[in-house]
């Protein structure tokens, strides 16, 4: 009967704290990749976010003259605005055809664009900014539609463009689209929208 020899304490003592010791190198080596891993997922997911957060802005230009086919779309730019309805006039007028125009200044490049809008108006022909205070009657400054007089009943854009300091007329003849702006700012401008039938005004709205 073959026996084995007996086995030396310290020789198996040893064996032991090798293997412990590879278990544990093999643990360290794991934490480190797993910790590696973490930091390469993290810092893509940061430079990602980085290129989506970025933020530009846009502005997109066209010239033309009153009543052209010209918009201006600028963040930066001050907006003023004006609601019309026949009561506004001077005098009133009984009907219930309303308007909206909205002005839009870039006082960096010195622009001035609109849009006005109308609804239920009959056979518009004229409209027009003029210089004065609520309740009075003041003179044109500026011509934003001059027809040819829309047919019928008319809803929709009515007008839209820019404006340079040569379209201004009367007291701002000769000055510059900044001093338009003034009066607009001193409420001392507003919106007149003239029709075949009355042609001093239908709807006005001041500007504000």
């Amino acid at each position: 009967m073959h026996t084995e020899p007996p086995r030396d304490p310290l020789a198996t003592e040893r064996a032991r704290r090798r293997r412990e010791r590879q278990v544990q190198r093999r643990r360290v080596v794991f934490v480190v990749l797993v910790l590696l891993l973490i930091i390469l997922i993290v810092g893509l997911s940061l430079g990602l976010s980085g290129r989506g957060g970025s933020t530009s802005t846009t502005t997109t230009s066209t010239t033309g003259g009153p009543g052209g086919s010209s918009t201006t779309s600028n963040p930066a730019a001050e907006t003023f605005t004006a609601d019309l309805a026949g009561a506004s006039e001077v005098p009133a007028v009984s009907t219930s055809a309303t308007g909206s125009i909205t002005l839009s200044y870039d006082a960096a490049a010195k622009t001035l664009s609109y849009v006005l809008n109308i609804s239920g108006l009959t056979s518009p022909s004229v409209a027009r900014i003029y210089q004065g205070k609520t309740g009075s009657t003041g003179t044109a400054v500026l011509t934003l539609f001059s027809g040819p007089a829309k047919a019928g009943v008319f809803s929709g854009e009515l007008a839209h463009g820019s404006v340079k300091g040569s379209d201004l007329t009367g007291s701002l003849k000769g000055k510059t689209v900044a001093d338009l702006v003034a009066l607009i700012k001193a409420s001392n401008a507003y919106v007149s929208v003239g029709t075949s039938s009355h042609s001093n005004g239908a709807i006005r709205g001041q500007l504000k």
